[in-house]
């Protein structure tokens, strides 16, 4: 009897490394899983004169990843004799693999629009596909472009009347329409799914006329609001605000905003002049299977000196 029990004892010391290790296994592909790769991807939106510029490939990897639109200015200029580059906008988004992004900006008559789709995500790489469009005018397509994890790529689009030439006025200084080529660059830092930032999610939802979430099912299509016009933040004269105030509203079914409210400002003083231009922006609205819907968008207004006489 006891020897019978001395031998239980010793397979179950001699199975229990194997149920450990399988349980190890298990668990390691259940967290592999959960935390499967996503990629934080900066969008920047340049012009350049395209005629006086030296001729570069339509694809580049820059060697060095700049920390500020003004820096990656200064490097494009300096290295591939880019002429009159001026910066635009820029976008921050966070995607999973296969899941499209697209962002529509009003430039003079018509709307900016790019779509970026991560195709494949790895550990230290993604391989993106994007389309550029000024109105009906295709700008740019790439498709399988690869950049690894916090590498900068940039890309060469066509000539458009999106461009603006600036000069100064009487009221300082002033913009006009002007044709001028499409330069965009593109950082991804791959991360897993669940530390993304910025998701479509955070930019804008579906809700009810209240505020309240609509929940979506899997054969639910919805499209995030587009600006159609934004109104200038307007300062007191000799004012020097820094940094940037991040706003959270609701865009209605006709396109009008309502409950705004403030969610990061380096000045609470400043809120009520943000507010104030929030206010009144315009949007194409939101659509859940193609129908106008209320949804919340969320908005950066990036603060620099104002312009004055």
């Amino acid at each position: 009897m006891k020897m019978m029990n001395v031998k239980r004892l010793l397979l179950t010391l001699f199975l229990l490394p194997t149920v450990c290790c399988l349980l190890s296994t298990q668990a390691q592909a259940q967290l592999l899983k959960q935390n499967d790769y996503g990629v934080g991807v900066t969008v920047a939106i340049y012009q350049f004169d395209d005629v006086r510029s030296k001729k570069f490939s339509q694809i580049n990897t820059l060697k060095v990843t700049a920390n500020t639109p003004e820096e990656e200015i200064e490097y494009i200029q300096r290295n591939f004799g880019v002429e009159d580059l001026k910066f635009r906008y820029v976008r921050t988004i966070g995607l999973r693999e296969s899941e499209a992004f697209t962002d529509s900006q009003p430039m003079n008559e018509k709307q900016f629009v790019f779509i970026i789709t991560p195709r494949i995500i790895s550990k230290s790489e993604v391989t993106f596909d994007f389309v550029a469009k000024y109105g009906e005018q295709v700008l740019l397509e790439s498709k399988s472009v690869t950049a690894g994890s916090y590498e900068t790529v940039m890309l060469r689009g066509e000539r458009g009347d999106f461009g603006v030439k600036e000069f100064k006025g009487p009221d300082g200084i002033e913009t006009v329409p002007e044709k001028r080529s499409l330069l965009v660059t593109i950082t991804p830092s791959v991360q897993t799914a669940r530390s993304l930032q910025n998701k479509p999610s955070d930019i804008s939802r579906p809700t009810d006329q209240f505020g309240s979430k609509v929940e979506l099912g899997e054969s639910d299509t919805f499209v995030i609001p587009a600006i159609i016009n934004r109104a200038p933040l307007k300062f007191t004269v000799g004012s020097r605000p820094k940094g940037s105030i991040t706003l959270q509203c609701i865009v209605t079914p006709e396109g009008t905003v309502s409950n705004v409210r403030v969610l990061d400002s380096p000045d609470p003083a400043l809120n009520p002049k943000a507010i104030e231009a929030f206010r009144q922006y315009r949007f194409a609205p939101a659509k859940l299977n193609g129908r106008a819907t209320y949804a919340t968008f969320r908005e950066t207004i990036i603060l620099s000196k104002p312009d004055v006489p």
